[in-house]
């Protein structure tokens, strides 16, 4: 799930926030996007209501890469995955 979510976040930078594709990567920080805490705020709420799970304000931040902030969302997932192999 995390090449979706990376997809995802992509998608939102280039997309919503007109980030020119060939500046974003999976190993971009977002800082050096110049994406600051409102735009985070932004991203977060859209992934919200694509991902349907709930992310606290500061999860995401300036210093993660894309890639990071992709495992960290898919990790606030992970409860409402089912079985052993969810722990």
């Amino acid at each position: 799930m995390t090449g979706s979510v990376t997809q995802m976040i992509i998608e939102i930078l280039t997309g919503k926030f007109e980030i020119p594709a060939e500046e974003v990567s999976q190993g971009t920080v977002f800082e050096e996007l110049a994406v600051d805490s409102l735009a985070l705020l932004e991203m977060s709420l859209i992934l919200e209501k694509r991902l349907g799970v709930s992310i606290e304000e500061g999860v995401l931040t300036g210093r993660q890469t894309i890639e990071e902030a992709a495992r960290v969302v898919e990790g606030l997932n992970a409860p409402a995955a089912t079985g052993p192999a969810a722990a």
